[in-house]
Formats: C-alpha cells, structure tokens, sequence
C-alpha cells in the first residue's frame, strides 16, 4: 500500500524542480509561478494560458511552437509534461490534431511504459477513452481538467493498481507519478458519488415529484369537495335549516372561506409530502 508520508515526501521534493510544481499546480488549480528560470518559455507559456483558461495566449504559443517540425531528434519530442499540456490545450480549445499526432508518431521508445503512454496519448487524440490499453490516470486526470465524463467504469481497478503499486514513489517516471497523485485524489473524492447519469436522474425526481404531488392533491381536494357537496345534496331536505344556517356564516365569512379553499388543499400537498419522505429528504 501506496503510505501517506511517501506522497508528503515526494511533495517536499518537487516544490524544488519547478518544471514538475508547474505541472502539477496546474493539475490541481492552483497559481502557477511563471517567471522561473530554467524552465522553458512555451512550457510556462503553454500552462499559463491553461491556468488562466486564456484560449488566445494559447493559441499564440501554440501558432509559434507548432511551426517546429517533429523529429525524433528533438529534444522537447519525448517530454511527456509538454506533449500532455499541449494535449489538454488542443482538446480545449479544438484546435486541429494533425499536428500533435505527428510529433507523438516521431517519438521513439523501446520502453514498455513509454510506449503505453505514446499509445495512451494516441487514443485520447482519436477520442478513444475507452481501449484496455489507456493507461487511466493519464484518461482520468484529462477528462477531469476539462470537465469531461470520467470514465467511472475503470474507478476500481485505477484505484487497486496505484494503491498496491509499493514502487510508485521510487520510480524515475514523475510524470506517471504525478498523474497517479492527482487519479487517487479524484477517484477518492468521487467514492460514494452518484455517476452522471444518476445526478440527471436525481435532479429531475426533485423537479417532478412535488409536480405529481400536487396534481394528486387537487385530485383528492376535489374528491373530497364533492363528496361534501353531494351529502348536502341528498340530506338537504332532512337539514334545510341547519344547510341555511351554514349557507348563512359562510356568505359572513365569505373572506375566510376563500382562505379555507386555498388553505386546504395546500395541507393536502403537504401531509403527502411530508408521510412519502419528500419533505423530510429535500428541505
């Protein structure tokens, strides 16, 4: 199991590589610093703009960056901080995806963990969120920067590997580490959370249910009116005098009797809510 002082350790030691804490300061919604030095200019650029959801400063790093040709030469072609902005940026903002599909293509690897996250990076471009071959926490952590659908159906299994994973914090890849930082964090809180579809349908049984609530009140008020109105119908003959009376204090009370008619039906409405649970659950 993945231990908490690992994770505060690992956090101590990259509030000193500023190239990482931009990274994962971006990840988590906080200000990014951007006058560091030694770190690339479009890098800080490129996350910038992202902090900052400033579509055309994006656009202008990335008119400028992508006159680059990619070519396995390149040095900025296997840094997989950038080439992950640069993902993020473009899904954003819909820029065209020839571009970034060719410099993932020019990377070159033998490595098994690099070539996953080539062939991760690959399905995210062909909106492919779905293949046995994504590594999730990069899947993940995408679609939660940009508010997209999280794929919940691979919550668990995410979780079980990352949390067994006793060699996460000891391996040379701190941008897999990073992204399995922020994947825990976001499948934590989303533990016990109803899933989209769940939250729609929650929504819409708020909306719709005092609606049916109130449609079976008048319906009851109704009964109930014209049940009273045909017992005074049939036993008028036998009561006539007491009916006159009545008839009588309620023309005096003509102002009251307005009140009751709205009044009751509004108690109706209410008991019904109040004994199925509405009212109690939803204040």
């Amino acid at each position: 199991m993945v231990s908490i002082e690992e994770r505060i350790s690992y956090l101590n030691k990259i509030q000193q590589i500023p190239k990482i804490k931009l990274f994962f300061d971006l990840l988590n919604d906080k200000q990014c610093v951007t006058n560091i030095a030694n770190v690339d200019v479009a890098y800080i650029g490129f996350i910038n703009s992202l902090s900052n959801n400033n579509e055309q400063k994006f656009k202008e790093f990335y008119n400028d960056f992508s006159r680059k040709k990619p070519s396995s030469e390149s040095l900025w072609i296997n840094d997989d901080f950038l080439i992950f902005t640069l993902i993020l940026g473009i899904i954003r903002y819909k820029i065209d995806r020839a571009w970034i599909k060719g410099a993932i293509s020019a990377r070159t690897t033998q490595k098994s963990e690099h070539l996953s996250i080539n062939k991760t990076f690959s399905n995210i471009l062909d909106d492919n969120f779905q293949s046995n071959d994504n590594l999730y926490e990069i899947v993940i952590v995408l679609q939660n920067f940009l508010n997209l659908a999280i794929s919940i159906e691979h919550l668990d299994g995410l979780y079980n590997r990352i949390s067994n994973n006793i060699d996460l914090y000891s391996s040379k890849n701190d941008f897999l580490i990073c992204l399995s930082m922020k994947a825990m964090d976001i499948i934590i809180i989303s533990k016990g959370l109803p899933d989209n579809k769940e939250i729609v349908n929650m929504r819409d049984f708020v909306v719709l249910f005092p609606k049916r609530i109130k449609k079976i009140s008048s319906v009851i008020y109704i009964s109930i009116l014209s049940t009273v109105i045909i017992l005074m119908v049939v036993f008028w003959g036998k009561y006539a005098e007491f009916f006159n009376s009545l008839s009588v204090i309620f023309g005096l009370l003509e102002v009251g009797l307005i009140t009751l008619i709205k009044w009751v039906p509004e108690k109706i409405n209410g008991f019904l809510l109040s004994i199925l649970g509405y009212s109690k659950i939803f204040k």
